[in-house]
């Protein structure tokens, strides 16, 4: 585990004699793989909490109490679908890596927060939200959080609003395949206070053509190795929220921190996509197969461009993509038959990798290819060698 007293003294040496790291993901990417060579989850986890801003407060502070350990668990823990133990070991060794000293007084304050108001002192974002009740019909079950639907029952109708009540009791996702397969609804309405929408919630919904999401949204779809977040319950294979579903456009929430593979995959009439500036990832298949998305606006903190993210996707033209990103993978933009261009920057240092078969080249044959196809970059760049060694046209950025 990460709290082991020698892990600590590993980090917090770490910190101390290579305090740049906290200033440059890059940097700590690598000194974490340097002196943890064979726990890639530790890594994992400890990027997360860096990734998520907790690392640059704890900086700002000498002392933490209860209640703000505890934000920053809640935050890993609902906003990547990361099991409590694992969120509570990340946070606590960055806590002992920093060298932060608990504040004493602050379990009288938890004692009358929980007195006066009977709930757990911190909620994990204070978004107002007004309650929202509904006469239609669902299946449900209670989680330690809050309700979980497990099913919508009721006839489709035109528009759907998910409520955040359910019999006075506050719902706080919306399970795998609650309404998969309900062709006749045309719009959701996710209502404020839910923050997690499952694999295949909305899967097959050929008629939805459109969704508004909550400012309290923090994840779409599975983040768990095996398909199976705490939050959604039992193990699934990955198939995404809003696969073959009819949806023309979408803008997802700034709060989201992570939107499961194949989320949109299929969504033939998906025309424009907007996703939160501090997405990481797009993930295997996001878009596979979105053939009239035109218009995507890329998070400006996006690392990673993965496996076919955006294979099939034959009616976009030009893409940009963000200062920052490292790797776009194995077919990312296969299939994009009309794409003319696209700017990739000198932070990109792989093009083709991750973990597929090495079938499919990251954009396309050659003859899949616009005739026109050009790679816009900088001079001695990655992008620029790549280029020249699969002979695709590059220019001047």
């Amino acid at each position: 585990m990460i709290t082991g007293m020698e892990d600590d003294k590993i980090l917090a040496d770490m910190v101390r004699d290579y305090s740049d790291a906290l200033s440059d993901r890059k940097r700590l990417q690598a000194l974490l793989l340097d002196f943890f060579p064979q726990d890639r989850r530790k890594r994992n986890l400890l990027m997360i909490v860096f990734d998520d801003g907790i690392v640059d407060e704890m900086r700002g502070l000498s002392r933490i109490d209860k209640m703000t350990l505890h934000r920053f668990v809640r935050s890993i823990e609902m906003g990547y679908d990361i099991r409590t133990k694992s969120a509570e070991a990340a946070v606590a060794a960055w806590v002992n890596a920093l060298g932060l000293s608990m504040e004493e007084k602050e379990e009288k304050r938890e004692e009358t927060a929980v007195s006066a108001g009977g709930q757990e002192p911190f909620p994990l974002v204070k978004t107002e939200w007004e309650p929202c009740e509904s006469d239609s019909l669902y299946e449900y079950e209670e989680t330690s959080r809050g309700l979980r639907i497990l099913k919508y029952d009721d006839f489709d109708e035109p528009v759907v609003v998910i409520p955040n009540v359910i019999e006075g009791k506050k719902v706080i996702a919306v399970g795998n395949y609650a309404f998969k397969g309900c062709v006749g609804i045309e719009k959701i309405i996710v209502s404020e206070g839910i923050e997690i929408l499952g694999n295949g919630v909305f899967l097959n919904c050929r008629g939805l053509k459109e969704v508004s999401l909550p400012t309290s949204l923090r994840g779409i779809g599975s983040t768990d190795a095996t398909g199976c977040p705490k939050i959604l319950g039992c193990e699934i294979k990955y198939e995404g929220a809003f696969e073959y579903s009819g949806l023309e456009s979408v803008t997802v929430p700034e709060g989201v921190k992570y939107i499961g593979e194949n989320s949109f995959a299929g969504c033939g009439g998906l025309r424009r996509a907007v996703l939160p500036g501090k997405l990481k990832e797009i993930r295997e298949n996001t878009f596979r197969w979105c053939k009239s998305l035109r218009e995507v606006t890329l998070p400006r903190e996006l690392d990673v461009v993965r496996i076919s993210a955006f294979e099939g996707c034959d009616t976009l033209r030009t893409v940009d993509i963000p200062e920052g990103v490292t790797a776009i993978e194995e077919g990312a933009f296969a299939g994009c038959k009309r794409l003319e261009s696209i700017y990739i920057p000198d932070s990109v240092v792989e093009i083709g990798g991750g973990k597929g078969t090495g079938f499919l080249k990251t954009f396309g044959e050659p003859d899949e290819r616009h005739e026109n196809f050009t790679i816009r970059c900088h001079i001695g760049s990655y992008a620029m060698q790549f280029a020249r060694a699969q002979q695709i046209r590059c220019e001047r950025a």
